[in-house]
């Protein structure tokens, strides 16, 4: 491979990238579903965090230590602190996407074949990686200097570093990421034969990551009752967090550079930082692009496994529900998405629950923890199936497969909604255990909740099947692993979340207009969420089963993703 960049052949790739991108647009790959959900998932989330970091910034700049006022010295550490947190986001997701377009992109098998310098198609990888990083440090960035400028006036500089920041920051973090990439794909490697192994750590740290929410939700829940939050910042936390600010590298610099503080000692430590990181980087190129092109050219790692015998014959439904669990369990990707979220389902409940309960009773002074318990039972429960929405595209051509074998297609498609419905009862019996064990409700509350939880995870998970069957898409890796979610994937998140907050929005407004009138309107809780449930689960299964035989026997499409 040549060691230098060729400027004309970097163009190139850039176009074809940007094509590439491009054509994920076009009618018939776009999904517009997908789309349009997290434009408005990020802007609501920006509309929120703008609200509730004005108010923290408020509580947090007007803190005092050793009795003194001193707003430019909390505002170093809000800065530095959020800083380092939005690079830390950056960095983990440079790392991934350095993976994804190395390791997994189909055109390195292309690219081994052809006259391309391993600088310059580096180079053109991390470009469009650096990309988007800064519509990402954009998205991050300005909404928490902007809305500290809002609750805190500042200088022209503050706003010029501003928009420095938000190409440099960036250019850190893929500094940072490139010496991380091929680390954690040695790590990925190893974990990926070793799929129990695999399974408890990413759910312990999705678990972590999950009590960390929480623990911003008790935050935003103290700042929404009352000033309780600012006793929490006493002498003994504020040394800390002093400290703590002090050593967030290269977080403190950009905070410095931001406020005029140490502005030469902080642009020597950036600088000399994308130095060091630029020249380690460009010299594992070779090593990098090496590992990836074999990666690719060999298909994968194989995996050899020791040869058992069968110590039982299996029945055609056991197999089927066997052969559905292996696949998703030894498929890193879907076994985050389907399992590992599943299992800490229970988690979001309750603490969403202890967060909601009193905020409730505070706000309109009704207890609805009935209400709220059914509406964030069916919201994380819609969440949690989402894996159903590829219970037939994730077969890829192995569907053909068991479509020649003398296996009748209910045997087929139930095997898949028996397994989903497995993993939702469990989410399902520990989240009500859960909200019973911690008082919110009682057994015969518990146990109506479970019941109309699996009514609605059972219409889903049958409609969703059946629409991906309507609609498969098959992947064309050789493992049949789906990288991208489609139009099913997303109407199916879409719908759910619609349903949870129509039924959830309706039982509780009833419930508070029933309570302020002085009626006992929890029987009508009951009665709603009972009937709507048993024909949301009686006509999924009906759209389900209508004319599947046919259509099954019939079927030879599956587009390709």
């Amino acid at each position: 491979m040549k060691d230098k960049i060729d400027v004309s052949l970097l163009k190139a790739l850039l176009r074809k990238q940007r094509q590439e991108r491009a054509s994920s647009f076009k009618k018939g790959n776009f999904d517009a579903v997908g789309f349009t959900l997290r434009i408005l998932l990020t802007a609501a989330f920006l509309v929120i965090f703008a609200i509730f970091f004005g108010k923290f910034s408020d509580i947090y700049l007007s803190i005092k230590t050793d009795g003194v006022y001193n707003p430019t010295a909390r505002l170093y550490e809000l800065l530095s602190i959020a800083y380092t947190a939005i690079l830390i986001f950056m960095v983990i997701g440079g790392v991934s996407q350095i993976n994804r377009a190395l390791f997994d992109a189909d055109d390195m098998k292309l690219f081994s074949a052809m006259p391309v310098g391993a600088k310059t198609l580096y180079v053109s990888k991390l470009l469009t990686i650096y990309a988007g990083q800064i519509l990402f440090a954009l998205l991050t960035i300005l909404p928490v200097n902007i809305t500290i400028a809002v609750h805190s006036p500042q200088p022209a500089w503050y706003y010029l570093m501003t928009a420095a920041a938000c190409v440099l920051l960036p250019l850190i973090s893929i500094a940072v990421a490139s010496l991380l990439a091929l680390p954690y794909n040695a790590v990925k490697q190893f974990l990926k034969p070793r799929f129990l192994l695999n399974f408890i750590i990413v759910t312990a740290i999705t678990a972590a990551l999950f009590y960390l929410y929480a623990m911003l939700l008790g935050a935003v829940k103290e700042m929404l009752l009352g000033d309780e939050l600012k006793y929490f910042f006493n002498e003994r936390v504020m040394d800390f967090l002093q400290s703590f600010a002090n050593v967030l590298y290269p977080g403190k610099w950009l905070a410095n550079f931001m406020l005029k503080r140490e502005r030469l000692f902080s642009g020597l430590g950036i600088l000399i930082m994308l130095i060091v990181c630029l020249i380690l980087s460009m010299t594992m190129i070779r090593a990098i692009l090496t590992r990836a092109l074999q990666s690719r050219i060999a298909g994968g790692e194989n995996f050899i496994y020791p040869k058992r015998k069968l110590t039982q014959r299996r029945t055609t439904f056991s197999a089927l529900v066997k052969k559905e669990f292996l696949q998703i369990f030894r498929t890193p990707s879907y076994m985050f998405s389907y399992f590992s979220v599943a299992v800490i389902m229970p988690m979001m409940v309750y603490f969403c629950m202890s967060v909601g309960a009193s905020l409730v009773v505070k706000l309109i002074g009704v207890n609805c923890n009935v209400e709220l318990a059914i509406f964030l039972t069916l919201l994380f429960g819609s969440l949690t199936n989402v894996f159903c929405t590829t219970n037939i595209s994730r077969d890829g051509a192995m569907f053909y497969s068991v479509k020649a074998m003398p296996v009748s297609y209910k045997s087929v498609f139930f095997s898949k909604v028996f397994l989903c419905m497995v993993v939702t009862a469990y989410s399902q019996a520990i989240s009500a255990l859960l909200l019973f064990a911690t008082g919110y409700l009682s057994l015969w509350i518990a146990l109506f909740l479970f019941a109309a939880g699996m009514l609605c995870s059972f219409a889903q998970i049958c409609f969703a099947t059946r629409s991906d069957f309507n609609h498969a898409k098959f992947s064309t890796e050789e493992d049949g692993e789906i990288k991208e979610s489609g139009n099913t994937v997303s109407t199916i998140i879409v719908l759910g979340m619609l349903a949870s907050f129509l039924i959830g929005g309706a039982v509780l407004l009833i419930r508070m207009l029933f309570t302020l009138r002085g009626w006992n309107g929890e029987y009508i809780t009951y009665l709603i969420v009972g009937v709507v449930s048993l024909c949301a689960a009686a006509l999924a299964y009906y759209y389900l089963v209508r004319k599947l035989g046919k259509k099954y026997y019939e079927f030879s499409g599956g587009g390709l993703l």
